[in-house]
C-alpha cells in the first residue's frame, strides 16, 4: 500500500511539474506574440479590444459545458469587473505599447518583478509580513531594474528607456491583480465564469474607448499575421488562467509560484528564436539578479506543497 502512494505521489509530481513548464513555456510566447500583433499597425487599444473578445469566446465551451449558473450574483459581477481592470484591460494597452517599441526579451523579463512587487504591495496591506530575506530579495529586484535602465549599453537604444514606464505600470497592474484576487475571490464560483465576466467586462470597456478615440478596427479576412497573433496571444493566455488555478488547487501557491521562473527565461528564449535578439552583459546579469530575487521572496514552503 505504502509503495503504491509513493508511485502515485510520484506521477503527480510529474504531471505537475510537466503542467508548470508547459505553462510558463507557452504563456512564455505571448510577448512575443504581442510584438508582432503590435506590429500589424494597428492601435494598442483596438488590439487590447479584440483580445478580450477572443479571449471571452474561448471560455464559452467550457463555461456551458458546467451548465450552472447559480453563481451569478452581484458580488461576483463587481470583483469581475474590478479584476478585470487591473488584469486585463489596463495591463493589455500598455503591453502592447511597450512590445512594439521594445525586444520581446525585454518586456518578458519584466514580469519577473511581479512576484517581487507583490510582496512589497502585501506587506503595504498587512497581508503579510516583512523578513530579511524577502526584504532583501525585494532589494535585489531593485538593483536588477537599474542595470536594464542606467547602463549605456542595456537597451538597443537608449531612446527605449521612455518605454519602460508601460512595462512597469503592467507590473504594478499584475501585482494589484494577484493581491486583489488573494483577497476578494468569491467563493464557490467556477473558474470559467470567472475568466468569462473579467474578458468580457475588459471588452466592453475598451470598446466605447477605442470607438471614441476612433482606434477601433474590424480585423481582416482572411485572419493576416496580425489576427492570428491576437489568437494566439488569447489561447496562451487562457490555458495559463486554467493551467493555473488547476496547479495552485492541486499543488499548492508555493510551487506554482515558481511559474515565474519559466515564463521569463521561456519569453527571452521565444524573443531570441523568434526576432534574433541579442541582449547585452548587463541584461544578462538583471536575468540572474531577478531570479535571485524571486526566489527570496518567495514564502516558504508549506504542507499545501506537495512537490
Amino acid at each position: 500500500m505504502k509503495n503504491r502512494f509513493l508511485h502515485k505521489h510520484e506521477r503527480s509530481r510529474i504531471v505537475h511539474w510537466f503542467l508548470l513548464l508547459l505553462s510558463g513555456i507557452t504563456f512564455g510566447s505571448s510577448f512575443s506574440l504581442f510584438k508582432i500583433a503590435s506590429g500589424s499597425g494597428q492601435a494598442p487599444l483596438g488590439l487590447a479590444f479584440w483580445y478580450s473578445i477572443l479571449s471571452a469566446s474561448l471560455i464559452l465551451v467550457p463555461l456551458l459545458i458546467g451548465r450552472n449558473q447559480h453563481w451569478l450574483r452581484g458580488c461576483v459581477i463587481v470583483f469581475c469587473f474590478l479584476w478585470s481592470l487591473v488584469s486585463t484591460t489596463i495591463p493589455a494597452v500598455l503591453l502592447l505599447h511597450a512590445a512594439r517599441e521594445l525586444p520581446a526579451g525585454i518586456v518578458a523579463l519584466s514580469v519577473a518583478l511581479v512576484p517581487m512587487v507583490t510582496f512589497a504591495g502585501a506587506i503595504l496591506v498587512k497581508c503579510d509580513r516583512a523578513s530579511f530575506r524577502r526584504c532583501l530579495g525585494l532589494a535585489v529586484g531593485v538593483i536588477a531594474s537599474l542595470l536594464v535602465i542606467l547602463p549605456d549599453t542595456s537597451l538597443p537604444d537608449m531612446e527605449d528607456a521612455f518605454w519602460l514606464l508601460p512595462l512597469f505600470g503592467v507590473v504594478l497592474c499584475y501585482a494589484a491583480e494577484h493581491l486583489y484576487y488573494a483577497i476578494r475571490i468569491p467563493e464557490n464560483v467556477p473558474v470559467a465564469g470567472l475568466m468569462f465576466l473579467m474578458f468580457s467586462f475588459s471588452a466592453l470597456v475598451l470598446l466605447p474607448v477605442s470607438l471614441l478615440t476612433s482606434t477601433f478596427f474590424l480585423p481582416a479576412w482572411p485572419p493576416a499575421v496580425g489576427e492570428w497573433a491576437l489568437l494566439g496571444v488569447a489561447s496562451v493566455t487562457v490555458l495559463d488562467y486554467f493551467l493555473f488555478a488547476f496547479l495552485v488547487a492541486r499543488a499548492g501557491p508555493v510551487f506554482t509560484s515558481q511559474a515565474a521562473y519559466v515564463v521569463t527565461l521561456a519569453g527571452i528564449g521565444w524573443g531570441m528564436l523568434l526576432f534574433g535578439e541579442r541582449h547585452s552583459w548587463w541584461i544578462w546579469v538583471a536575468l540572474a539578479l531577478l531570479l535571485t530575487g524571486i526566489a527570496l521572496v518567495q514564502p516558504e514552503q508549506t504542507h499545501e506543497d506537495i512537490s
